[in-house]
């Protein structure tokens, strides 16, 4: 555990006494919306996520991802402090985990699906995809099986048992490093590709890398003409004035002890990004 976590998880109860104490003043929003981001959830990590899961379900109340935009929308009261739960990329592993662990527990998410990487389907291509695209770091042969892709079927399993389907670029490239071109090829037509092989609506999105030196106003005003809602990896509350292009998440791994995890969503961290949401709802104000 880093020195920065050990901070965190010792500050957990603090941080928890500090909140209630500024809502009984009438200084904290009486209930609070969160948004989890995991990825890949290897096997042997799920009995880690379900303990997870549930340690959280005595806090806060998951919502799905149709009340999520309710509450946005502003059609639906924001009543208990709430969670929504996504997950990028499309790894196999998702489907595995929305089996054996969402369903049963009739928890609902968001599965944001690089497109190009849910085409593959022969040998190891999903290996180098992933060693080029996803986790650069990685050598094709280090790349762990659970990271292999969801195929169009597995979408068609998640969308057919109540979870959502967003897009998540067609390549999961930097979107800051591309140009206009290629920009509409990765945020419009990853989308249209999976609208038209779902037969659904995609309206979620979320850039890649998830920090604001991965996205540029350019990019986010493309992303706006074609989603209603699109998702950062910045960390912090989502109000019912948060603007849809600006939703907050915070990143979470399997194995992130309850008071870790439980810490972040005290907002531990979130002065960190304040900053950087600030900048990213400055890009774009007055356009439709």
């Amino acid at each position: 555990m880093s020195f920065k976590h050990y901070l965190l998880t010792a500050g957990y109860q603090p941080l928890r006494i500090y909140n209630f104490i500024l809502k009984k003043l009438g200084k904290r929003p009486s209930a609070r919306l969160r948004v989890l981001l995991y990825h890949d959830i290897a096997p042997h990590q799920e009995a880690y996520f379900k303990s997870q899961l549930c340690w959280l379900s005595k806090s806060w109340q998951f919502v799905t991802p149709q009340q999520f935009s309710g509450i946005l929308d502003g059609a639906l009261p924001l009543e208990h402090d709430s969670l929504l739960l996504t997950f990028d990329d499309g790894f196999l592993s998702n489907r595995g985990v929305a089996e054996r662990i969402l369903n049963p527990l009739k928890i609902k998410g968001i599965f944001f699906i690089v497109s190009n990487f849910s085409k593959l389907s022969k040998g190891d291509d999903w290996r180098r995809f992933v060693a080029q695209h996803i986790d650069p770091g990685l050598r094709p042969e280090d790349v762990p099986v659970s990271k292999q892709n969801m195929s169009i079927d597995d979408l068609k399993f998640l969308n057919n048992t109540g979870h959502s389907i967003g897009a998540h670029t067609a390549n999961h490239i930097r979107l800051s490093d591309t140009l206009n071109d290629g920009l509409s090829r990765e945020i419009v037509d990853s989308a249209d590709y999976l609208e038209q092989k779902l037969g659904i609506k995609i309206e979620h999105f979320a850039y890649t890398f998830g920090d604001l030196s991965s996205f540029t106003p350019e990019a986010l005003a493309i992303a706006r003409r074609r989603f209603k809602y699109i998702h950062t990896g910045l960390r912090g509350i989502n109000l019912q004035t948060t603007p849809l292009r600006a939703i907050r998440r915070d990143s979470c791994s399997a194995t992130d002890s309850p008071h870790l995890l439980g810490a972040l969503l005290e907002g531990g961290s979130d002065r960190l990004y304040r900053s950087s949401l600030k900048k990213y709802e400055s890009w774009g104000q007055g356009e439709v």
